[in-house]
């Protein structure tokens, strides 16, 4: 078991599967079976906001961070770990739970909490990214997602799941429009019109089994684009068939692109935007990549890039 001295907690509440803190206790009843000590930090607070609850807290003394919550939740709190050498350690309590599925972090509690304190746990150095005067660690959208996030409530995610989204996801497209957007990266520019555009820094679409693309990993020093072009229900048909074969370079549903540094994202009239889960504002935006940038719990089966 390894040696923590110092471990600090942040468990968000409202996360999809916290059960409104109910998840806290096997949480703690684990540590204390172990002798590990654990600072708890449990999150939102009525009247205070998340991040300026997070930034409150100290952790340069701490040997671990542990992150209790959805992908939004994990995303906020590794904002304090970039570029420092202190693991964090994911418990996936949230709807999508996309950075776990990336990771190979067990869903169900009680492995990932054994996960974290198996006596040499699996780490590894991730990409993150930097997106304005945050960091984020999985994905960054424009267009019809973003929308489906900011509609979708709390309650909504905690009763129904994953389910949640797709209710929204068909109310929003019912009204799709494609935009025209203005995308320089790596000293490149493009112009297009699109419904939605995807960075993604994971192969995970928060489908089992269904992957952007076999060409990407979160820890490649890449970050990967994709333009995706659906405007009816057929075009999703597609769209989901040219995910599930691989097809992502020859088909008008779908374009993809890699970059190595930096991405600028405009439109003609501002669009929502999310980043890990979580609705942030609108474009423009612009996207560094932070190559193995954060310490990161992995699980058994996690396969580091070639």
């Amino acid at each position: 078991m390894p040696n923590y001295k110092n471990v600090v907690l942040f468990y968000n509440t409202d996360s999809g599967q916290s059960k409104k803190g109910r998840q806290l206790e096997p949480i703690t009843a684990h540590f204390e079976k172990q002798g590990i000590p654990l600072k708890i930090i449990k999150f939102p607070v009525p009247g205070e906001d998340i991040e300026k609850i997070i930034d409150k807290v100290s952790i340069e003394k701490a040997d671990l961070i542990i992150a209790a919550g959805g992908d939004g939740t994990i995303s906020l709190i590794s904002n304090k770990l970039i570029n420092s050498k202190i693991p964090l350690g994911i418990l996936p309590l949230g709807t999508g739970n996309l950075l776990a599925q990336e990771l190979q972090i067990p869903l169900n509690l009680e492995k990932a909490l054994s996960l974290i304190t198996a006596d040499h746990p699996k780490t590894i150095m991730m990409d993150t990214i930097k997106l304005d005067d945050r960091s984020c660690l999985l994905n960054i959208s424009v267009g019809i997602t973003p929308k489906v996030m900011k509609k979708t409530q709390a309650k909504e995610k905690q009763r129904y799941g994953i389910f949640a989204y797709v209710v929204n996801f068909i109310q929003q497209f019912l009204g799709l429009k494609l935009h025209r957007y203005f995308v320089e990266y790596d000293n490149k520019n493009i112009t297009f019109r699109a419904s939605e555009v995807l960075i993604t820094n994971g192969q995970s679409t928060g489908v089992e089994n269904l992957k952007w693309s076999d060409n990407i990993a979160i820890n490649d020093g890449r970050l990967d684009l994709f333009i995706i072009n659906a405007t009816n229900i057929m075009d999703v048909i597609r769209l989901v068939f040219s995910i599930f074969t691989k097809n992502n370079e020859r088909n008008d549903v779908m374009k993809y692109i890699q970059f190595s540094n930096y991405c600028r994202i405009e439109t003609q009239t501002p669009i929502p935007t999310q980043a890990d889960g979580d609705t942030i504002g609108e474009t423009p935006v612009e996207i560094r990549i932070l190559p193995e940038s954060l310490k990161v719990i992995v699980g058994e089966n996690f396969k580091h890039k070639l």
